[in-house]
Order: C-alpha cells, then structure tokens, then sequence
C-alpha cells in the first residue's frame, strides 16, 4: 500500500502556495543580509517579497498567460494610488511611451491630433525610448538641454524651442526628480500643447504646484504618462510597464490600440456592454454592423 498522501486540488493548492511563500521567505531574509565592506551595493535591482513569489506562482498554476485577474487588480489598485482615472498594463515602458505618444496622433482627436511632420519639445539628454516614439511615428523631435543639477529640463530654452508646427512636449522626471512642471505646464496650456510624462524613474515622487493650487504624484499633470516596471525601476513585474490618463477620450484610445486597434470597450467573455451593438454607423460599413468586430486603429 503506497504511503503517499492524497490531496485534492485545493489542498494540493495551498500545499503548493505554502512551500513556495517559505522558499521565498527564505530567499529574501538571505538578501536582506549586509556585511558593510563586502556586500555589493547595487544601485537599482528588483525587490520582492514571499507575498510577491507566492501570487507569482498562483498566477502560473491558473496558467495565466496573458493579462489575467491579477492585472486588472494591479490596473485598478495603482490608478487609485497614483490619482488617476484610468490606467493601461503593457509588455514594457518603451511600450508604454509609444502607446501614448500614438493615442495623441489618433484621428478621434481631429485638429488637435499630432501628424506627421509636426514638432515635439525633448530634451538631448535623456532616455532613448522618450525620443524613439516621437521618430518611429513620424514626428520630428526639437531638442532642448537639460540643467546640469537635476539633469531635467531646462525650461528657459522652451519658448524658443517652439515653432508653428510644434504640438507637444515629451519629457521625463530624470532619477526621480520631478522637473518643474508648472514652468512646463505653463507653457503647454498657453501655446494649448500636449504634455505627455515620462514617469519612469519618477513613480511615487510628488509635485507642488502653484499652478493647481496642491500637492499631487508626479504623472498626474501630463495629458498622458507613462511607467516602466523593469526590475531597475521602483516596482517589478519582471518586464511591463503602464500609460495613465485621467481624460476619457485619451483613455478609450488608449486602449483601442493597444487592443489591437479595436473600438470595441468591452471585457473578454462580455457582450453588448454598450446596449447597441448591432445598432451604429461606424464609417463607411453597413449600419448595424457588428461592434464587436470594429477596428478604428491600427493596433
């Protein structure tokens, strides 16, 4: 007669998830040890704890290979933490800086949209994948400097920066220092701009503003922004990253492209969330045509 002990699957479960909030119990209390003059002091790495390892390994028993609960919990959780209305998961922060930069050149946006040709205030110094959107779309990048102090934004240089065809302004919080939104805030509403934040290094860093009369995270002030969950970044999800917005309109585009381009807003597994699937003219196709498979963007 065998020995083994029959579990059930829930038990089997919780069997699973105990051993592996141990490990990594374990794991963490092992890396939490400093020995001043030989441990190495890394300036940025992943930081997690047995919570973090034991709904990792929750998440790959459901075998979630995609955007699954946990994400829409992490969607949700964050935009009330940052002060945001909506908020969009993607596969990494240089996604999420093309996904926002791509939203403002959508058609839904008519004279407002940003088109190819036009100019977007950056700075020479920064991060690559700020920059990249800007040219991989189309638009032409206007270079300003940055202050050697903070490494942000000179912001004297804008007004000079700016032409006819400038229509936004693209910029990061450099090593988590916010520059000075309410000079660059400023700007973009009196030459009526875009602003979209690079938040990435900046997640959690707060603003001052006498412009919106109070205190608010940084990634709140932008039109658009954006983060990077990369383990060198503040928070993890091994890649990944986020765009968030407050603007409805900017938010339902946001996430008909990075859906595939598809107008349709509703959950996987939900219909007619609208009540008139089958009772709207989109374009040029039959009337009524089926929602569900309407696609306004490229996505």
């Amino acid at each position: 007669m065998s020995d083994e002990i029959y579990l059930d699957d829930a038990a089997l479960r919780a069997e699973i998830l105990r051993l592996t909030r141990e490990h990594a119990r374990r794991q963490v209390a092992r890396s939490d040890h400093f020995e001043p003059g030989s441990t190495l002091v890394n300036y940025a790495g992943r930081v997690y704890d047995a919570d973090d390892v034991e709904r990792l390994v929750g998440a790959s028993l459901d075998f979630w290979l995609t955007a699954g609960p946990e994400a829409t919990t992490l969607e949700n959780r964050l935009a009330r933490w940052i002060g945001v209305e909506h908020l969009a998961l993607v596969n990494s922060g240089s996604s999420a800086n093309l996904l926002a930069f791509a939203t403002l050149m959508s058609h839904r946006l008519g004279d407002r949209r940003i088109e190819p040709g036009d100019e977007v205030i950056t700075v020479a110094a920064g991060f690559p994948t700020t920059v990249a959107p800007i040219v991989q779309l189309g638009a032409v990048p206007v270079f300003v400097d940055v202050k050697a102090e903070t490494a942000n934004i000179d912001t004297t240089m804008l007004e000079a920066a700016r032409s006819d065809r400038t229509k936004a302004v693209m910029v990061a919080h450099a090593l988590g220092n916010p520059f000075d939104l309410d000079a660059v805030m400023d700007f973009c509403r009196r030459h009526d701009l875009w602003l979209v934040e690079d938040n990435c290094d900046a997640l959690g860093s707060r603003w001052d503003s006498a412009v919106e009369g109070e205190q608010r995270y940084t990634g709140t002030f932008g039109h658009l922004a954006t983060s990077s969950f990369y383990p060198a970044h503040h928070m993890t999800t091994g890649e990944g990253g986020a765009v968030y917005t407050s603007d409805d309109e900017l938010a339902g585009i946001m996430l008909s492209i990075r859906d595939w381009g598809r107008d349709c807003w509703c959950k996987s597994g939900r219909d007619n969330t609208c009540g008139k699937r089958f009772d709207q003219q989109h374009g040029s196709l039959p009337f009524g045509y089926d929602h569900k498979f309407v696609y306004s963007h490229l996505g």
